[in-house]
Parts: structure tokens; sequence; C-alpha cells
């Protein structure tokens, strides 16, 4: 479900995007409240650390430093999302550069597990420390269902007839926008976009993780982890969760632009 905030109608942030209460799916963290307050970037030795939410601002400063420090090999993160866009602009970063990539201290999850995560050349998940997924610009409905509460609590009025239809086309080319863009990141580090809504797809209205040989079948590959990874009583974070099997299904990443004329 897209949330439509004032009268920038659609303008919703990308995390509001990935899930809301009202859809039955858990809600994806917005940037000013995902790892809760501003991101810390840094430096040392070979390695970035990034922990925090993902905002425009901090993958800018991430980016910056990358630039800046030739010798970094890999990124060490702690996120539980943000931005899809921002996601997408480090993930690109990460993949372009060949660095590899760490979950340290909890979790991954959101546009972290969807943008992230994958672009790295090898992931390794820490012991205690989860990657989860739940939804991004391939679930369904996502400019369908058009929340206009933010908007009518903002204006203090219900929103009018053309306001709402504004609303929702704004809200079908947001999700277009960023769909064809998504279809081209994944293309390009080579991983099937369905692994951000597997879970959906199964009924699953949870975070869900997938087993170490299960995110290979998606094209994410060389990951490490703990040998019980994901099993029962295996993590203790702020988020329910589940373990997600990749049963037999259609791949829904198609030709470019065949989803989002």
């Amino acid at each position: 479900m897209i949330a439509v905030s004032g009268l920038a109608m659609a303008l919703a942030s990308a995390a509001a995007a990935a899930g809301h209460p009202s859809s039955g799916v858990v809600p994806a963290q917005g940037a000013e409240g995902a790892s809760g307050g501003e991101a810390v970037v840094r430096t040392q030795g070979a390695s970035l650390f990034y922990t925090g939410p993902i905002t425009p601002e901090a993958v800018a400063r991430a980016r910056g430093l990358l630039e800046a420090s030739p010798q970094v090999t890999e990124v060490v993160i702690h996120s539980e999302g943000g931005d899809v866009e921002a996601g997408m602009d480090f993930g690109e970063a990460i993949h372009g550069r060949g660095l590899d990539v760490r979950v340290e201290g909890g979790l991954c999850m959101s546009s972290c597990a969807n943008y992230v995560f994958p672009a790295g050349r090898r992931k390794t998940i820490e012991p205690g420390s989860l990657v989860l997924w739940h939804g991004s610009m391939l679930q369904d409905g996502l400019a369908r269902d058009v929340d206009f509460s933010r908007a009518e609590e903002q204006l203090g009025r219900p929103l009018r007839f053309l306001e709402r239809w504004q609303a929702r086309r704004a809200a079908r080319g947001f999700v277009r926008s960023k769909g064809r863009r998504q279809d081209a990141f994944y293309d390009r580090i080579g991983v099937d976009g369905a692994i951000t809504v597997i879970g959906q797809r199964q009924g699953c209205r949870c975070n869900w993780t997938l087993s170490i040989a299960d995110m290979a079948r998606f094209g994410v590959l060389d990951v490490s982890a703990p040998a019980d990874y994901a099993m029962p009583g295996y993590a203790d974070v702020a988020y329910p969760w589940e373990l997600v099997e990749a049963r037999t299904m259609k791949s829904m990443t198609m030709a470019p632009g065949s989803r989002w004329r």
C-alpha cells in the first residue's frame, strides 16, 4: 500500500510502499524509523561500517567515503531498512566496486536485504544476525491500495474525488518508475527479484528469511552463515520472523519493461 502525505500525493516513502498493517504485511521501516535515528557511517581499515537507516543522505556519505578509501574491501552493516532508491544506490556502489557485505549486529532487513546484501561479492551473516525480507516493488496491490489517511489528517478534511484520482494516478507512476529501476538493478547483479516477495506469494504475512541453499536459488550466491542459521531459537531480534522454503515457482522477474507499462 502506498501512503499519501499531504498534497505531495504518492510521493510515499519507498519503505511504506513495501508494506502496511492493513494489507496484512509487516510494514517496512521508513527512513526515520529504521534502526532508530541517524545512520552512523565510518571506515576502519579495510571496512566501511554502516549502522542505521538507509537514507539518501547517509548513503551519499557512504559513497563519498568509498571513493576516498580505496583500501575498503567490505561493507559491514546493521540496518532495518529505509529508502528504496537509496538502497539501490548503495547496492550499485557495492556491486560496482566488487565489495563484500557482512551483516553484523542483528539485522539486514527491508531495503538492506533487498538491495545491499545481494549486491555483495561475498556475503557473510555473523552469528545471531538475520537477513529479513518482507516485500518490494514487486508485491501485489502497491498502486491499487492508496492510504489517504496521512493527507486527510494534515488537511483536516477528506480528500476530494479529484484529489483521490490524482493520488492514485501518481501512485501508479511511482510504482512503475521504481519498479523499472528495481528490475534493472536485479538484472545487473544477477539476482531474481522474486526473492523479495516469495514469502507473500506463499501466504506468509511476515518477515522471512531463507536458507543459504534457497538464497542461491535466487542468485544470491557466496553466502556464509552459522550452521544453525534460521533454525528455531536462532536469533532474538526486535521483529517476528519465519523461515520460508523456496518451493518451485515461476520467476516474477520479467523482461525489462513488461511489467511496468
